[in-house]
């Protein structure tokens, strides 16, 4: 077989490879837009409260409104932890990409390179979910306690 059509078949092999890290590029890009919405409302609700601080001159009023852009401010830092580790991770994976085609086309083993990506890249997607999921929780609970509060006024 012609050297030529050895080298097309196995760049397209190795192009065939690089297909799953995309698609993993997308599904981390799909998040990224989740992450981005999330911290859009807690900016929005956030805004909203400080408006509301500045012209109530009822203190216990201010003090609840304290409390929730304390809690607010909580989710945020998740929010820009599970975005940055997304991010990371995405960058990691096209860098697996990459390397991908830098090893065939300059024909060095970067197996152990490539793989220690891809495992760092999995490892800050975890951590990074992990965030998003503790700022659900931390949603949650402001949701629950909220609706706590609401049933106490409402027995008033």
């Amino acid at each position: 077989m012609n050297n030529d059509v050895i080298n097309i078949l196995t760049m397209a092999k190795v192009i065939q490879t690089a297909v799953a890290p995309v698609f993993l590029i997308t599904g981390i890009a799909a998040t990224l837009g989740v992450l981005s919405n999330r911290l859009a409302r807690i900016t929005d609700r956030a805004r909203q409260l400080e408006r509301k601080l500045k012209i109530s001159i009822d203190e216990d009023f201010n003090k609840s409104l304290a409390t929730e852009l304390r809690a607010l401010l909580k989710r945020s830092r998740c929010i820009h932890i599970a975005f940055s580790m997304s991010v990371l991770s995405a960058l990691l994976v096209c860098a697996v990409v990459m390397l991908l085609f830098l090893s065939h086309i300059q024909s060095i083993n970067l197996g152990v390179t490539i793989a220690s990506c891809f495992v760092a890249a999995m490892a800050l997607l975890i951590c990074g979910f992990m965030s998003l999921l503790g700022e659900v929780f931390l949603a949650t609970r402001s949701m629950r306690r909220g609706m706590i509060f609401a049933d106490i006024d409402s027995n008033d």
